[in-house]
């Protein structure tokens, strides 16, 4: 009998040994306090301690995972830099009384928006290269740095946010709080998807193209003439020159530069799309009904690369991450 006693106590004590094991079931947070975590793992730059509260679809699934140069590649000092200025984000948050069944949760967001910021970074290089060639154009980790590290302009809105879809119980529709999560981003939001593409002419010409998915921002052509190759005199490109600044510098987007030294002339054009008219680009032959987006009225990027290849140009298209297939 003493046997089986000791044998049903061990029984017993292991029993017990694995039922302190077993894993504790999840806390089942109120649509109040999921928005409250999400925002203070979105402070504390804890990707884990957000990722059950989003949906695949979120934008802040490739911040986060930007930050880590493994998958941000170039990009990721930027991505890190521009977190480190929106954790002085202030909120508040509390249920709609009535909504509860809709988990409704009532947020007031406080916090730095860097588009502008980012914006000017892009156009000041742009400039830059258009005046002095270089790459400070087509070096969009650079300038996308220096954009994360500007002046932001602090933003207040209020939001209602939906807790609960089909994904979870606990978690935030993407789509019906774009917004909100569009403010989270801090600016960046439009350039997780950012490209250069460059495209090079038989005849050299070059051209690149700085786009957001597949929609062109802005660009920047590069063509040479010269005395020995083209067959033109010192005067022919220096009249060449003149005109094609005369010609485009007044128009609104277009940056210009045309130099002629030792018989070579190197023309270079910059064109900020959010600045220029597509019905002027068009007018001047700079773009052509081909490679417009209709009625988005944006230049598509696919569309663009398409009708360049077919005349006779190499496209490569650069988001500075690793390739996860190396």
């Amino acid at each position: 009998m003493k046997k089986y006693l000791a044998v049903l106590w061990m029984i017993v004590l292991l029993l017990g040994a694995t039922a302190c094991e077993l894993p504790k079931p999840p806390v089942q947070l109120s649509d109040e306090e999921v928005v409250i975590a999400l925002l203070e793992a979105f402070r504390n730059g804890d990707y884990e301690g957000l990722k059950p509260y989003i949906s695949d679809d979120n934008p802040l699934h490739l911040f986060f995972t930007g930050m880590d140069e493994a998958v941000g590649g170039e990009l990721a000092l930027a991505y890190q830099a521009l977190h480190e200025q929106l954790t002085s984000l202030s909120f508040t948050a509390e249920a709609v009384e009535g909504k509860e069944a809709w988990g409704t949760v009532a947020v007031t967001l406080s916090i730095p928006d860097y588009s502008g910021a980012i914006y000017n970074a892009m156009a000041e290089a742009l400039n830059d290269q258009v005046q002095n060639g270089g790459n400070a154009f087509s070096d969009m980790p650079g300038w996308l740095l220096r954009g994360a590290q500007g002046e932001g302009e602090l933003c207040e809105e209020t939001f209602e946010l939906h807790v609960g879809n089909r994904d979870g119980n606990m978690v935030m529709d993407t789509n019906t709080n774009r917004r909100f999560f569009a403010m989270l981003c801090g600016g960046l939001k439009p350039y997780l998807k950012a490209s250069v593409t460059t495209c090079t002419f038989p005849n050299d010409t070059v051209w690149e193209l700085l786009a957001q998915g597949d929609e062109i921002i802005a660009m920047l052509s590069t063509e040479q003439l010269s005395t020995a190759e083209h067959g033109y005199t010192q005067a022919q490109l220096e009249e060449t020159a003149r005109a094609f600044t005369e010609t485009l510098a007044s128009v609104d987007g277009l940056t210009v530069c045309a130099q002629v030294d030792d018989g070579l002339l190197t023309a270079r054009l910059g064109i900020d799309m959010a600045q220029a008219s597509t019905f002027a680009l068009h007018n001047l032959g700079l773009i052509s009904d081909r490679i417009t987006a209709g009625s988005n009225g944006w230049l598509s990027l696919d569309s663009t690369i398409s009708s360049f290849t077919r005349d006779g140009a190499g496209c490569e298209t650069e988001n500075f991450r690793p390739d996860p297939e190396e």
